[in-house]
């Protein structure tokens, strides 16, 4: 999120684009008539540039998990093929009309130098780095409950999820675009934390691919607490870094921080989250969460795995995905962890435990990428 630097013709556009709801609506209704294909009959889908409804192979895929779980590089990594398409930050801030937003901007071309983003990570950013942007259009059409506790969602409805089938079209395979006759549709590619919220409806999706990821719950923990506090600071002194956070639905840290709501009624109410036993308490919450629906038709790809055989993870992720790539190639995005001294005394033993179970669960089911035959 490189918010520093933004002038101040360029935070009234994004207020403009993002904080209020008839703008959204209204830049969401304009894309489709500027750029959806006509629809067509059930039986014509297969064969259409819009649909991934009926093709596994074809179908979208979903990048989630806790925040600092290691998603970003997923991301990156899926979005260095040219069979997906996401939304980039050359997208922003109109991100509900992405390819109208690009033919108003296409004279005026805007070129970036990489920045590191704002969690200090060593990340770099520019135009072209895909992001967590969808979750705008969940924000604007879907039925959320932020409150001081926590952020909740109910489950989409078939019409929601239809006007969203619209939305992945129009960011993957818009009918702008000029393709030739033996052109493969792209696939929809999306990173976002608070699918989470959704799982059951994106999971039960037959062409859909869900890929969660985990890494252990003490550096979970640490990351986050870190970034809690940094953001929080942050959010102090820039009050749009904390407006631009809310218009893109990012609760996972800072200052609007709310946990899932399905999370909280395992966790402990007096822990706070200045208090880095809040994250550990949080990430036990969540995956234990995930844990106790094993109907859900989804991928778990562990960070430190991916993190020590970048190889092998690819090479299983992308028979998953039914893709050919060069997973050689595309483990070198795949940074060494920077090794860190493990101390515990920060932390409550009794849920660090809860947590360590929790994880060794995580790790033996038959969902992990690399357990699947």
């Amino acid at each position: 999120m490189p918010t520093k630097g933004y002038s101040a013709p360029q935070r009234w556009l994004h207020w403009l684009a993002l904080e209020s709801a008839a703008v959204r609506h209204l830049a969401f209704d304009l894309e489709r008539q500027f750029a959806m294909h006509e629809r067509r009959k059930p039986a014509e889908l297969c064969s259409s540039l819009t649909s991934d409804a009926y093709d596994p192979a074809g179908g979208a895929v979903y990048v989630c998990g806790l925040a600092r779980s290691g998603t970003t590089i997923i991301l990156r990594i899926l979005d260095q093929l040219d069979i997906f398409r996401s939304l980039t930050y050359r997208d922003m801030p109109f991100v509900l009309a992405p390819n109208l937003w690009r033919r108003v901007t296409r004279y005026a071309p805007r070129a970036s130098e990489p920045s590191e983003r704002a969690h200090g990570d060593g990340m770099m950013v520019d135009f072209e780095s895909p992001e967590a942007f969808e979750e705008v259009f969940w924000r604007t059409f879907g039925k959320q409950t932020l409150t001081k506790a926590s952020l909740s969602e109910v489950e989409p409805s078939p019409a929601l999820l239809a006007a969203f089938a619209d939305y992945r079209a129009l960011v993957a395979n818009p009918k702008t675009g000029r393709f030739p006759p033996c052109f493969t549709p792209r696939r929809y590619l999306s990173k976002n934390n608070n699918n989470l919220l959704r799982l059951r409806s994106l999971c039960a999706d037959p062409a859909a691919t869900v890929l969660l990821a985990y890494r252990d719950p003490v550096a979970t923990a640490r990351s986050l607490h870190r970034q809690h506090l940094r953001f929080c600071a942050e959010q102090a002194q820039n009050r749009f870094t904390r407006s631009y956070m809310g218009w893109l639905g990012h609760y996972e840290f800072g200052l609007d921080h709310r946990p899932f709501g399905f999370a909280t009624a395992a966790m402990d109410k007096c822990l706070v989250p200045d208090d880095v036993n809040y994250w550990l308490d949080y990430w036990s919450a969540l995956y234990s969460h995930v844990l106790t629906q094993p109907e859900l038709r989804l991928h778990l790809v562990n960070h430190a795995t991916l993190c020590a055989s970048p190889v092998s993870m690819l090479e299983a992720l992308f028979g998953k995905l039914s893709i050919q790539a060069d997973a050689s190639t595309l483990a070198k995005l795949v940074a060494d962890p920077a090794a860190q001294t493990v101390q515990l005394s920060e932390f409550c033993p009794v849920r660090v435990h809860r947590a360590e179970a929790i994880y060794r669960e995580l790790l033996s089911s038959p969902k992990n990428v690399l357990n699947q035959a």
